[in-house]
């Protein structure tokens, strides 16, 4: 028990030295301090490519139609009515982003669009922009504008914009989109749409346990399903303990350093520096360095925050290469323990 004896070192003169150890300009750790901050921020540079290219692979899906499920009768020639308010209630469920009805209404000549457009009542929680406007024009029709006055069928002139490209499935770019009328309580079809991250072979029979139907049979189909699901393509990749990868690498080489300071060690030793205290004062100088590394990784992520869906995660994966780093830089005991005369030999 005799090396781990207390010293007069104090905990703060020893947080004080290791300061002064790792962050001087002549310090033998300067090296490990550049390579730490430049870990940090590749760190987070090279998960914001990931994330970035993630992200633009599921919306390229979503035009496609991944994870929108539409339901609807399964026999044609029945025909099927679904309670209204019971698909728009799924708008608040978890893990959608927004759902609602469609009903065909029929063909109708338009002014400014032409013969033989199709018009559909659309639920506003389905297509936000039917909560500002009396209608909205589909984007293939080529229409542009937003809250223009527009000529009706009728004769009348109603508010009207031109509507965002819609995935496959939601199909309303060639047709003009109205609100359902508030004596209305059907629709022909229900759409849902779910967001990147949900289950649909889980979310589909939640979902439809909700809805009420009438008449024939209801049914229900994805309108596109990947051959490989990317969500859990990223999630499994194992570049995704890059982090904690470099925290190791980053520790051993803290350790490397440390071998080569073995005359300075022995040093503080031959003062009459305790193991105990020696370890302390080698292991807050890579608790120095591990938030270096911590903090220019988090620090980074501030200026590319954008370019992740979930910037929290990441900082979750930063914080764990940290704690990496500190976890392989308790090996600094066998340092500790060396004997001082052997360790001021080996330079």
């Amino acid at each position: 028990m005799a090396p781990f004896q207390r010293d007069g070192w104090k905990k703060q003169y020893l947080w004080r030295e290791a300061n002064r150890n790792v962050f001087s300009r002549d310090s033998r750790l300067l090296l490990v301090l550049g390579f730490a901050l430049l870990a940090g921020i590749g760190v987070s540079l090279v998960a914001a490519f990931q994330w970035n290219a993630f992200s633009q692979l599921l919306v390229d899906s979503e035009a496609k139609g991944r994870n929108i499920v539409i339901y609807q009768g399964a026999d044609i020639a029945v025909p099927t009515k679904i309670d209204r308010s019971s698909c728009e209630a799924i708008s608040s469920e978890p893990g959608v982003r927004r759902a609602g009805g469609i009903s065909l209404i029929g063909s109708a000549k338009f002014t400014q669009l032409g013969p033989a457009v199709q018009v559909f009542s659309v639920s506003s929680s389905l297509l936000p922009e039917l909560g500002r406007v009396d209608a909205v024009v589909g984007s293939e029709l080529g229409y542009t504008g937003v809250d223009r006055r527009f000529l009706m069928p009728d004769g009348s002139t109603q508010s009207v914009s031109q509507g965002h490209k819609e995935p496959s499935g939601i199909d309303l770019g060639n047709a003009m989109s109205v609100p359902f009328l508030p004596t209305q309580s059907s629709v022909d079809r229900c759409i849902v749409v779910l967001d990147w991250f949900s289950e649909v072979a889980e979310s589909v029979p939640r979902l439809s346990s909700g809805l009420v139907a009438t008449g024939g049979t209801l049914t229900s189909k994805v309108s596109f399903t990947d051959s490989v699901d990317p969500v859990e393509t990223f999630l499994s990749r194992l570049d995704r303990f890059l982090p904690i990868t470099l925290g190791i690498l980053c520790g051993v080489m803290g350790l490397v350093v440390n071998r080569f300071r073995s005359s300075d060690i022995a040093s503080y030793r031959f003062s009459g520096t305790t193991v105990r205290s020696m370890f302390l004062l080698l292991f807050y100088e890579q608790s120095l360095l591990a938030g270096c590394f911590t903090a220019s990784s988090a620090l980074t992520l501030l200026f590319v925050t954008n370019y992740f869906v979930d910037p929290s995660s990441q900082v979750l994966w930063t914080f764990e290469g940290g704690l990496a780093w500190l976890v392989v830089s308790t090996a600094n005991l066998w340092l500790s323990r060396g004997d001082p005369s052997s360790l001021s030999k080996d330079r």
